[in-house]
């Protein structure tokens, strides 16, 4: 356990629910080697977790619920609707400009706070989306919804319940370094050795897999320590990440068992947050990017999202985290199979969105299959192609956190005394930001020596959050579905992107967004997508990989995406709201008609009772 010191006593844990969030100051401790600050949090999303000897369900998650306090007062995250720094690829990682868009950031924060503020109470300010979360009565809810230049959004729970837990058909393993490629990288000293991921979870134990590389963190949850995981599911993601096999004798290591560790803790032993305090984490990775060298951000948190990207807090967040050069791995979802369940902040265009397929505990990439309970795109509202690949993520085994709540709730998924054994795309996400620490190694070394595409650019000699992406879907296997809305483009292949170096993806971050409802044209968001070709530059996109038959013509145009499969009564009127996202799927009427038109986001919709009492929980959203 590093040493550490708190000024102020730690708050007790507590659960972080409607009973607890009218006008709370939760504090965050922050840890690292040698000191520690107190800063203010918030609290709710959920982690995508199954635990085995299970496999994920395939029933949709529950609905968002919003957070109101028995005196009628609402919590909602403001944020202007348009953001003071679009996203700007050139610049991405510059630390000049990166200081710039901060100062742009924080006098519109400012600016937003000082208008809120003015109409209710603002309990924290959120710089990495420009906005506060506040809490409003109703009427001040209805004055902020009349504001034309702001979003108002509900700060929005799920619960891990949504997990289902049926019996497995085979035995655990651990074999995902071995069918990636990471091992043979390891000979070649390439393991993630100073790299540091940032883990947006339930904590990270100090177990003997991280040695000295947990090395630094900050609690939001309220329980006051980063470095203890009441809940167990950060624990488990991390060790997937960069556990080294310490505790299992070699048995079980992560992707990148050299990488270093910072856990940003966002929940605790309920395994329950809120958006806001995911959106005050990420904000934390930003703003100590430099000072541990943070080059990947796992999220393996998320919620069905209830606007488009162009609007979501929660993806104006991690966009927040791209342009300042740190590599955002977020998890599908546990929604699937059925389209449009990828879930936020995964639905980014962005970031990199993983999904699950089961490696049936063979080392043999072709012998994968899929998985069911992998969200599957397209993304709801905007229509975007996600996932972007997939990796191992059923009945795969990392560490056990012992006494918290899932290890003393799933005795039975224990593997021997320090291991465990889980299901969900949480994990195939944390697989998936071990190997980008892998690239973002390989590429610190190549810009060392002067090679590759690493060198010239402007983030410390480092990849670029868009070269790392480039070379971790540029260089998949052949997934074992093959269509994009499921596997993306295909099956982690870490050799390849570390070997086959010199990939480029332009990537561009959409302005208009999408009303909930409209008809989504998939030939238009293709053009947008890391499935254009002319997006990407570099030899991996030349020969018949990437040829005109494969990529373009009649696969991407009318009958295949655009005709009556993607558009007609597919993918537009009743598909995107009405019949298609009511019935069992989404329970009744919560998602069709009214529910989403005008006075769904305004006025009386979200005011008074609507907020609190039994329609914002228990079987309301069940």
């Amino acid at each position: 356990m590093q040493a550490w010191k708190q000024s102020g006593a730690p708050e007790a844990p507590q659960l972080r629910n409607d009973q607890a969030r009218s006008h709370r100051t939760p504090k965050g401790v922050e840890w690292s080697r040698h000191r520690v600050v107190v800063a203010t949090g918030l609290a709710s999303l959920t982690a995508f977790l199954m635990v085995a000897p299970v496999q994920a369900g395939a029933a949709g998650p529950s609905l968002p619920v919003a957070s109101a306090s028995s005196a009628g007062l609402v919590t909602v995250v403001v944020t202007p609707v348009t953001q003071p720094v679009p996203y700007d690829a050139s610049t991405v990682g510059n630390a000049t400009v990166d200081q710039q868009n901060t100062d742009k950031r924080a006098a519109k924060t400012r600016s937003v706070h000082s208008r809120v503020a003015a109409i209710g109470h603002v309990q924290q300010d959120l710089p990495a989306v420009s906005g506060v979360v506040a809490d409003v009565t109703p009427d001040q809810l209805a004055v902020l919804n009349a504001q034309p230049d702001l979003v108002v959004t509900p700060d929005v729970s799920v619960s891990v319940a949504d997990a289902a837990f049926p019996t497995p058909t085979r035995a655990p393993a651990a074999v995902f370094p071995q069918t990636t490629g990471a091992t043979q990288l390891w000979a070649n000293g390439i393991n993630g050795k100073g790299v540091a991921v940032a883990v947006l979870d339930t904590g990270i134990d100090g177990l003997p897999d991280f040695d000295k590389r947990l090395i630094g963190g900050v609690d939001l949850s309220g329980e006051g320590n980063p470095f203890q995981d009441s809940y167990g599911h950060g624990t488990f993601v991390a060790g997937l990440i960069a556990g080294n096999g310490a505790s299992s004798n070699g048995a079980y290591v992560g992707e990148a068992p050299g990488a270093n560790l910072v856990s940003v803790k966002v929940a605790g032993a309920t395994g329950v947050t809120d958006l806001a305090t995911v959106i005050a984490g990420i904000n934390w990775v930003v703003a100590h990017r430099a000072q541990y060298g943070i080059g990947v951000l796992n999220i393996s948190l998320g919620a069905i999202p209830i606007s488009s990207t162009v609007l979501n807090p929660l993806d104006q967040a991690v966009e927040t985290a791209w342009q300042s050069g740190i590599t955002v791995v977020a998890a599908a979802g546990n929604a699937g199979p059925s389209n449009g369940t990828i879930l936020s902040p995964g639905d980014d265009p962005l970031v990199v969105t993983v999904g699950a397929l089961d490696d049936n505990g063979s080392i043999v990439p072709a012998s994968a299959t899929t998985t069911t309970f992998s969200s599957v795109g397209p993304t709801s509202i905007d229509g975007w192609f996600k996932p972007d690949l997939t990796t191992s993520g059923r009945s795969v085994v990392s560490l056990r956190a012992p006494g918290s709540t899932i290890d003393t709730t799933f005795p039975s998924a224990e593997i021997g005394s320090s291991n465990f054994v889980g299901s969900g795309t949480s994990f195939s996400s944390a697989v998936t930001s071990g190997a980008a620490a892998l690239v973002i190694q390989s590429g610190r070394g190549n810009a060392q020596k002067g090679q590759g595409q690493a060198s010239g650019n402007s983030n410390n000699g480092s990849l670029t959050p868009d070269q790392v992406k480039a070379q971790l879907l540029g260089t998949t296997l052949p997934g074992p579905v093959g269509n994009p809305m499921v596997d993306g483009h295909g099956a982690l292949n870490v050799y390849a992107a570390v070997t086959q170096s010199g990939l480029q993806l332009t990537q561009t971050v959409p302005t208009v967004a999408t009303n909930i409802g409209d008809t989504v044209n998939l030939s238009t968001t293709w053009l947008t997508s890391s499935w254009n070709a002319s997006r990407w530059t570099g030899s991996t996109w030349t020969g018949s990989r990437w040829d005109a038959s494969t990529w373009t013509g009649s696969r991407w145009d009318n009958s295949s995406w655009n005709g009556s499969t993607w558009n007609g009564s597919s993918w537009d009127g009743s598909s995107w709201s009405g019949s298609r996202w009511s019935g069992s799927l989404w329970d009744g009427s919560r998602w069709s008609g009214a529910n989403w038109d005008g006075s769904s986001w305004s006025g009386s919709r979200w005011s008074g009772s609507q907020w609190d009492g039994s329609r914002w929980s228990g079987s309301s959203w069940r």
